[in-house]
């Protein structure tokens, strides 16, 4: 049978990695002890209470108040645009709305705005327009409780440690069973620096 190389050489170092026949070398008891840069301690009076109140009271403070800066202008954009689509909706539904009351009191005097629609298309305009109103105001809702679940959730990763030092490492390690016995095996270590 042809096996590929790179199975052949995996079954190799399988095999003679599990090997329990080998010597373990002395331990040295010195200890080596890295220094660090100075840990700076996160602001443990940040509260994720007082950034919902501030996001509740005024849209955007609470994102101030996580020094998240950058979300201010997507919010108030969001809160401008949805504002928008509710004041051109209303205007449009009461246009609408109007026409079709005048087209249903028979005083043909009444029936000049909008000609070319029948009774009925006006009455479904004017729903169409009420319908987008009332989608635009719930999402203005939907919207104001995201911005404070925002404000809450950074506010509880306000001191959560972000550091550069987050790092895996893949190396051979020899694992010494016993220290009266001289038989060790041998494995991969993966390690995970936080």
């Amino acid at each position: 049978m042809n096996y590929p190389l790179p199975l052949m050489f995996l079954f190799l170092v399988l095999m003679f990695a599990n090997s329990n026949s080998l010597n373990a070398q002395e331990i040295s008891d010195s200890i080596k002890i890295e220094t660090a840069s100075p840990i700076t301690l996160p602001d443990l009076n940040h509260s994720p209470k007082k950034a919902a109140l501030y996001s509740a009271l005024l849209p955007g403070l609470g994102q101030a108040y996580n020094k998240k800066y950058w979300k201010l202008p997507i919010l108030y954009a969001g809160f401008g645009t949805l504002t928008y689509f509710i004041i051109d909706n209303q205007k449009n539904y009461v246009t609408y709305r109007d026409a079709y009351s005048k087209r249903l009191d028979n005083n043909l005097n009444n029936d000049t705005d909008f000609p070319q629609y029948s009774a009925e298309n006006l009455r479904l305009i004017k729903n169409m327009y009420w319908k987008n109103r009332d989608l635009s105001i719930i999402l203005i809702g939907a919207l104001y409780t995201l911005n404070v679940l925002d404000a809450v959730v950074d506010a509880h990763f306000f001191t959560y440690d972000i550091s550069n030092d987050l790092s895996l490492n893949l190396k051979p390690q020899v694992q010494i069973y016993s220290p009266y016995s001289k038989t060790a095996s041998t494995g991969i270590c993966l390690t995970l620096h936080f």
